[in-house]
């Protein structure tokens, strides 16, 4: 998705049903996502949540500005807001940059899932800040790869539920055709809502039709987004 797709239009605010699928990653074929629970904890994950607070912290207070923090202004405010870092491994943060290494946890995640060697081809954190956060309308972040094929691994680095944006996903949407409207899909439902807790890793084929909700709490949801690919794949 890129930063000419984000407008506060976002997804009505219908009922949704919460699904928790199951840690394995049955559903990734079937359905076009799946979670691993709580695959990164304990000192890695505050280490990720330090340098988080550090690149957010360089936007909101000192001024920083590149064309990879992504950003917009909301009508009636003066403030920018924060709401992706792209290229995150390019960002001078040590622990992050591992993530995205070939000898990174999420490689062996990936290649599990992906049934062979990968490679990483793009990594950035998603920023919802408190309060100020716009929906991320439905959107499919590829349709020219086959499914099964490219897949993306969110680490979730604070608990995410419905008050804070969490993931929407239509499952099985992954199969629809590439030219199907995103719109059409997601009218067709079922619209299924993902809650997470900071540690786990949520996987979600490219293909799949997928949103968040804007930040209505006062708290933070940030999560670290990497796309893989079969190692020898070159993407369009």
């Amino acid at each position: 998705m890129t930063r000419h797709a984000l407008r506060q239009a976002g997804t009505a605010e219908t009922p949704l049903r919460n699904h928790r699928p199951d840690d394995g990653l049955q559903g990734f074929r079937t359905e076009g996502y799946a979670v691993l629970r709580q695959r990164i904890t304990g000192n890695a994950l505050e280490a990720l949540r330090t340098e988080a607070d550090d690149l957010i912290r360089r936007f909101t207070q000192d001024g920083f500005r590149s064309d990879d923090y992504w950003y917009f202004t909301p009508a009636g405010m003066d403030a920018p807001v924060l709401y992706r870092i792209h290229n995150l491994e390019n960002q001078g943060s040590p622990t992050v940059a591992r993530l995205y290494t070939d000898e990174g946890p999420l490689h062996l995640m990936a290649a599990s899932i992906l049934g062979g060697p990968v490679r990483a081809t793009a990594c950035a954190m998603i920023v919802k800040l408190p309060g100020v956060a716009a929906p991320v309308p439905w959107h499919r972040d590829r349709t020219d790869v086959p499914p099964h094929t490219v897949c993306n691994l969110s680490v979730f680095l604070d608990d995410s539920d419905a008050d804070n944006g969490c993931l929407e996903f239509v499952p099985g949407s992954h199969l629809a055709p590439d030219d199907e409207e995103v719109d059409e899909v997601q009218a067709r439902g079922p619209v299924h809502a993902l809650p997470l807790t900071a540690g786990d890793v949520a996987v979600h084929d490219v293909r799949i039709a997928h949103a968040s909700r804007r930040n209505r709490s006062a708290r933070i949801r940030r999560s670290i987004v990497i796309e893989f690919a079969p190692a020898d794949l070159e993407l369009p």
